[in-house]
């Protein structure tokens, strides 16, 4: 069964983030890149829209974009999306972090850059005060936390390629950050540009400050964003609110697990291995009174 291993739990509770290299298979990669080549056009007029919408380090000539939808294209091209739903080896990270229960939160979406696009300039919640949807917690072994990104990266980012970036450890920050760090304009050592190959995953809070860089390579920036929250939290508004959309009659019973809406008693949760769903009680009250029956 796979599990979240005891050095990755070590290096995100020090850092806020985890990369897990090889995530994706070469075949999982490539049916994620054509699905996508099939149905956006990265060169059409008005793709980029110009200007920078952040100031300092951030800044460049036109903005990065956007793409949702992926879970609902025409077949076979939703496909490879909807698999990363409730991803096999996915599901060990997630319990870890929120307990069994997990859901996810909204529509995930393609970050793309092209040479010359901006940056995001840096933020999340860290420690300095508390928000009920950004937070962090360790107790007894365990880890808790509010809303968390899962990016997946369909091509490489090469070491100074700029994209995704962190301030490691910031999730557990005291005090507020300076602007002029959140826009990489001064003390730019403190912030890392994580560098990965297509198929690596990278994990971060979102209580960790977290943003990107401006784009600098010839190749053009392609991630792709999921985010969970816990069984309770709704962090976005739009999605499973109050109900599953109709399209999830078309998803294995896992699946629709992880779209259940915010609700913390007696739903159905996940197990590490995957495939398997039981009924959440026992994670949600672990200390109750037993009938003499057991039950």
């Amino acid at each position: 069964m796979l599990e979240m291993t005891e050095r990755e739990k070590f290096l995100f509770d020090l850092q806020g983030f985890l990369v897990v290299r090889d995530f994706l298979t070469d075949e999982e990669v490539k049916a994620l890149n054509e699905a996508f080549d099939a149905n956006v056009d990265e060169e059409a007029e008005g793709f980029y829209a110009e200007g920078s919408g952040y100031g300092g380090g951030m800044d460049a000539t036109h903005r990065a974009a956007t793409t949702t939808g992926m879970l609902t294209w025409d077949p076979p091209w939703c496909q490879p999306y909807r698999d990363l739903i409730a991803h096999p080896k996915l599901v060990p990270y997630l319990n870890t972090l929120f307990g069994q229960g997990w859901r996810m939160d909204e529509q995930p979406f393609i970050i793309t850059a092209r040479k010359g696009s901006c940056g995001h300039g840096l933020h999340g919640a860290s420690s300095w005060y508390f928000d009920e949807g950004m937070f962090y917690h360790h107790q007894n072994g365990r880890i808790r936390t509010g809303m968390a990104v899962f990016q997946f990266q369909l091509v490489d980012i090469n070491p100074g390629d700029g994209g995704v970036a962190v301030i490691p450890g910031s999730h557990k920050a005291n005090f507020k950050c300076p602007e002029d760090i959140l826009l990489h304009s001064t003390d730019q050592e403190a912030v890392r540009n994580v560098a990965t190959k297509a198929g690596d995953l990278v994990i971060f809070l979102e209580a960790t400050l977290h943003g990107a860089l401006p784009w600098t390579a010839d190749h053009n920036r392609r991630s792709l964003l999921y985010r969970y929250v816990s069984r309770y939290l709704n962090f976005h508004h739009g999605m499973n609110q109050t109900s599953q959309p109709d399209w999830v009659s078309e998803l294995t019973e896992v699946q629709r697990a992880a779209l259940e809406p915010p609700y913390a008693y007696n739903r159905p949760v996940i197990e590490d291995d995957g495939a398997s769903l039981s009924d959440g009680a026992q994670d949600v009250v672990p200390y109750r009174p037993r009938h003499k029956d057991g039950s």
